[in-house]
């Protein structure tokens, strides 16, 4: 599926690697509903139903309502209080529904839709992560990385495929994870506590929010000191059922996750879906969704992005800064990030401008370094970012959307339009945003360590945290230290 890169080889010869391998075909990105139709998967599960029964309904009125339709429960959900209920032989699930939906004691029944990944992958290569670096075509990580990297106890749930975060039985952790912390996580899939990836897809994406970092291996990611928690909800094929995602959120909101990635979905609305993402909104839970590579393929909207109560949702661009031809637009969109394209070089590199992380081929052992393109690769970008901003000290999703938002790099239309959002999102721009520039550790608050820096600058004559006037004036002086006094805590 691909080949391995030798990281110590010159640029050179892995260019002169990768054009002996350009003529073998790939997907692209926003192919993938075009081939999933040909592959004949189903827009939801088509052997069951989603029931969520009446607080007051009895276990004696469900069973009753159950044997009337002929049907039985297949699985109970803890966390959101729904069930999945098997389709009858000879009947179909949408019109067991409309049986469901005219019950006494049903709140609601609907399709168990599924929601897919959002991306393309092609061959793998070592180059520069110009969607990190850049200040214009990324999202302009290395001023960022000088205020944080994140912080451990800050968690980052990815519900994905799985991640490649342990050695367990046939599975094997990537060593450009070897160095990122995890916390625990889980299965929905073959509910087990062991979320191992099979895909693919999920490793790839983690990589961008937390890849070992200043390891002298691979790649690096947004916020490579902030912890994962890995969530397992789409099986090998990249395919989630809604109600394995909506467990996933509910899991990560009950167990500690700060920020949700959700590089998947659907082109279905689902009461469960929603209940779910409106359960972790409200504890408190930033939510990042990928918006969808359907955009010429009719460019519907895709949930779990679409409930933009609780979700941000964000599209791609390309290294020109334009929106990637695959990215859907609409009134759901929020920001964009980069989210790559694979067929063409706009930087020059002689290499196609996807996005790289480490992932696996044909089995969960066999590594490389993938260029996939998508917006599941753009999502990550954000995560990170949210992470980090949490890292510093900001709070609750509300303020981590202002921050983004306000701060992103506008294009198209002036303000926020269909096609970008409110921007592309800039990391540095954003970790300023509620930032007293008197807080010189940007530890949340102007104290004497805030004082020493200071000092220190000022003995060096090195004007970098000029402070005041407001925009500063490249000395440091009375003014920087009265500034800084009239804000002490």
């Amino acid at each position: 599926m691909g080949w391995v890169v030798n990281t110590k080889l010159p640029i050179s010869a892995l260019v002169f690697l990768y054009l002996c391998f350009v003529g073998t075909g790939f997907a692209k990105p926003g192919d993938g509903a075009s081939r999933l139709k040909s592959t004949g998967i189903s827009k939801w599960a088509p052997n069951e139903i989603v029931v969520k029964f009446n607080k007051g309904c009895s276990k004696a009125r469900i069973k009753h309502i159950n044997q009337r339709h002929s049907t039985s429960v297949l699985y109970s959900s803890s966390n959101g209080g729904f069930k999945r209920i098997k389709v009858p032989a000879g009947k179909r699930a949408e019109e067991m529904v409309e049986f469901y939906s005219r019950e006494d004691g049903v709140e609601y029944a609907e399709l168990n839709y599924y929601a897919y990944t959002h991306f393309e992958p092609d061959d793998p290569y070592y180059p520069y992560q110009w969607n990190l670096y850049e200040a214009y075509a990324g999202i302009n990580i290395e001023p960022a990385w000088e205020i944080t990297t994140g912080e451990p106890n800050i968690v980052v749930a990815v519900l994905d495929t799985g991640v490649a975060y342990e050695d367990f039985n046939d599975f094997e952790q990537a060593s450009d994870l070897a160095g990122t912390n995890f916390v625990a996580g889980y299965d929905f899939v073959s509910n087990d506590e062991h979320p191992n990836d099979e895909e693919g897809h999920g490793t790839h994406v983690t990589g961008t929010i937390a890849q070992n970092t200043n390891n002298g291996l691979g790649a690096a990611g947004v916020a490579f000191n902030c912890s994962i928690m890995p969530v397992r909800v789409a099986d090998t094929r990249g395919t989630a059922s809604y109600t394995a995602l909506a467990d996933g959120i509910y899991y990560a909101a009950n167990n500690g996750a700060d920020v949700i990635n959700i590089s998947l979905g659907g082109p279905s609305g689902s009461v469960t879906l929603r209940k779910a993402l409106a359960y972790a909104y409200n504890k408190g839970v930033t939510i990042i969704c990928s918006a969808g590579n359907e955009y010429e393929d009719g460019n519907p909207i895709n949930y779990p992005a679409g409930y933009d109560d609780y979700c941000i949702a964000v599209g791609a661009t390309r290294f020109d800064q334009t929106r990637a031809y695959y990215s859907n637009t609409g009134s759901y969109l929020d920001l964009v990030a980069p989210g790559g394209d694979l067929d063409i070089d706009q930087n020059g590199d002689g290499l196609d401008d996807g996005i790289i992380q480490q992932s696996f081929g044909v089995n969960p052992t066999d590594w490389n370094y993938f260029l996939y393109a998508g917006t599941s690769m753009s999502a990550p970008h954000v995560s990170g970012i949210a992470a980090l901003l949490i890292s510093t000290g900001v709070s609750g999703p509300d303020a981590i959307r202002e921050a983004m938002e306000k701060t992103a790099r506008d294009l198209g239309t002036a303000g926020w339009d269909e096609e970008y959002g409110w921007g592309i999102v800039d990391a540095y721009a954003a970790l300023n945003y509620y930032h007293n520039p008197a807080d010189l550790t940007y530890n949340g608050s102007v104290d004497l360590d805030d004082l020493d820096t200071l000092l220190s600058y000022w003995l060096e004559d090195e004007p970098s945290v000029d402070i005041a006037p407001v925009g500063g004036d490249n000395i440091i002086n009375l003014l920087d230290f009265a500034k800084l006094a009239e804000n002490l805590n």
